[in-house]
């Protein structure tokens, strides 16, 4: 009886290639959702930004017409308001891209200002607050983002 020796062949086995594909598959799963996690801060810092141009917009016009008889602001087309100590409240609308929309239904971003005079008159107080929705996450929970922020004028 003759036995035949085999040699070993180079090359890999199945349970080295499965083994590199289940680690590869890992590893992807892992980078993926790095990758959309990334994504979604990335968007909520954009949105945040876009945020706070909206405000400062909404403040640059209400300076800009509290005088009486000024011509109505630039980018807001507000009428002249008379700031007092009574508050002067304002709800304004955007939609995603920043632009005043007629309807709160056509908003993303819904911005509550308000504006007075203190006693005195010798400053002006603004404050204001806006909200926009976003998701959270992996999980995609919704939810709404806040930022508020005040400034005194002369």
């Amino acid at each position: 009886m003759k036995y035949r020796r085999y040699q070993l062949q180079p090359g890999f086995t199945l349970i080295e290639v499965v083994v590199s594909l289940g680690m590869f598959a890992f590893a992807m799963v892992v980078i993926v959702g790095a990758l959309v996690t990334a994504g979604r801060a990335t968007g909520n810092d954009a949105r945040r930004a876009l945020a706070v141009d909206i405000l400062h917009s909404c403040f640059r016009d209400l300076d800009l017409a509290k005088a009486p008889g000024s011509p109505p602001s630039p980018t807001l087309r507000l009428a002249p308001l008379a700031w007092s100590s009574t508050p002067v409240h304002l709800q304004l609308w955007f939609d995603a891209d920043g632009s005043l929309v007629e309807a709160e239904k056509n908003a993303f971003f819904k911005a509550d200002i308000t504006a007075t005079k203190d006693s005195g008159a010798a400053l002006g107080h603004l404050h204001g607050r806006i909200v926009w929705p976003v998701r959270h996450g992996l999980s995609g929970l919704a939810g709404d983002e806040e930022l508020f922020t005040s400034l005194q004028l002369p």
